[in-house]
């Protein structure tokens, strides 16, 4: 047994919160309903009619200026506030419509659609698109407009008359953007913080078989600082099975470490590594080793300079 459809009040008012949280201009009407019937559980296809009628009205409100963002679901009200305030729209609409000089702009995005809808104006292929005739062209000073940027051309003929600009970004865009901007800076900054408080590496350094030495140039490694020094060996070397790059092909060199076998895979090296870690060097051992190494690239550093004095107190004498 199908679960039965909710009301349409209920789906409006569940449209009315997705629409927040979706950059609409971006999604097909398919993509919405498809959203729209996880949100409430139930498979909406048979009510997309509605949902497609209900969408641009949901939009319209998005549209509208700042300070009068919330959509109303209480009943509308002729001269009421917020969206459904009546204002001033412009001598074009006004004769186009023949309503008055005055109206919520609801009221005239409704009539809009009862006319288009009369005339049959809608993109058979594609609904969204709606295909002007002579006196809305006249009115819109375009051949076509969507559902969804419709609204800024009504805007134009609804006080106070903000001019069309489709490159600008609708509110909703602007806050999805923003949204979206905030939850990436917010990640980053957790990934960095997480990053701070990692805990160095406690892998012991391990003094290196002959074999290996040679290979990786180092005699002294950690277990994890051999597999980057090998894998920096074999991608130098060329290596890998071009046809299967998990293969590492062994040269002569690195057969030695590899127990002799021609060919290793990226997950079976690690075994062969083991046998070659001859013993584990306490840490104090390897501080006097880095500070004599300091101290003699000092030392070489001191008699440069002193060579280099030497030969300008030579060429001053001559």
């Amino acid at each position: 047994m199908e679960d039965a459809l909710p009301e349409d009040a209920d789906i409006r008012k569940e449209m009315e919160k997705l629409v927040q949280n979706i950059d609409i201009e971006s999604i097909t009407t398919k993509q919405f309903i498809k959203m729209l019937s996880k949100a409430m559980g139930v498979d909406l296809k048979q009510k997309k009619k509605y949902i497609k009628g209900a969408l641009t009205e949901v939009l319209d409100a998005m549209e509208n200026d700042s300070d009068e963002e919330e959509v109303e679901t209480k009943p509308k009200k002729r001269g009421g506030g917020g969206l459904t305030a009546v204002k001033e729209i412009s001598p074009e609409m006004a004769e186009f419509l023949g309503m008055g000089d005055k109206m919520a702009r609801t009221e005239v995005v409704k009539a809009l659609w009862a006319y288009i809808k009369k005339n049959d104006l809608q993109n058979p292929n594609d609904k969204r698109e709606i295909l002007l005739d002579a006196k809305m062209k006249e009115l819109f000073h375009a051949d076509k407009i969507t559902m969804f940027t419709m609204n800024k051309y009504v805007s134009a003929h609804v006080h106070p008359f903000k001019a069309v600009n489709l490159n600008e970004p609708s509110e909703n865009s602007k806050r999805k953007k923003e949204q979206n901007a905030r939850k990436r800076k917010a990640a980053k900054d957790a990934k960095n913080e997480k990053a701070k408080k990692r805990k160095p590496s406690n892998q012991p350094p391990w003094r290196l078989s002959q074999d290996l030495i040679a290979v990786v140039q180092k005699e002294i490694l950690s277990r994890p600082q051999v597999t980057k020094a090998l894998w920096v060996y074999i991608k130098e070397n060329d290596l890998q099975n071009p046809e299967d790059k998990r293969e590492i092909l062994c040269d002569e060199m690195l057969k030695k470490v590899m127990g002799d076998n021609d060919r290793v895979t990226m997950f079976s090296m690690n075994k062969h590594i083991t046998q070659h870690l001859v013993e584990k060097v306490v840490k104090i051992e390897v501080e006097p080793e880095k500070k004599e190494r300091d101290q003699s690239e000092g030392e070489e550093q001191e008699e440069d300079e002193d060579g280099t004095e030497s030969e300008g107190s030579d060429e001053e004498s001559d």
